[in-house]
């Protein structure tokens, strides 16, 4: 399988990612950093912190052209217990809230 992720205002590619680097978690593709464009990509300091999950770190896509997508994505860094498997990794919403949201393009193949 192939998941590849792209700012849907730049349609520059955020994540490509093929299996063991991607993962589909609550509905949501959690993608392994050296699968990332990290070039394209920004910690901010705005945080969620899931009663399940933990607390993570939104990530914003920033163009070539400067252009800020505000948070694209987000990272678990430290996750609560029994959710290890996705530490460090990049969130990105799929299927129908991908589409909702209107921030990234998700292809799957």
């Amino acid at each position: 399988m192939r998941v590849q992720i792209r700012n849907a205002a730049t349609n520059e590619v955020l994540a490509d990612a093929v299996d063991g680097q991607v993962q589909k978690v609550e509905g949501n593709w959690y993608v392994a950093p050296e699968a990332v464009n990290a070039a394209h990509l920004e910690m901010t300091a705005h945080e969620y912190t899931c009663p399940y999950k933990g607390t993570c770190s939104y990530v914003d896509a920033v163009a070539a052209d400067g252009t800020r997508t505000a948070h694209v994505a987000w990272v678990y860094e430290h996750p609560k217990a029994g959710w290890e498997h996705i530490k460090g990794r990049y969130g990105f919403y799929a299927g129908e809230a991908a589409r909702t949201m209107g921030k990234t393009l998700v292809m799957e193949s």
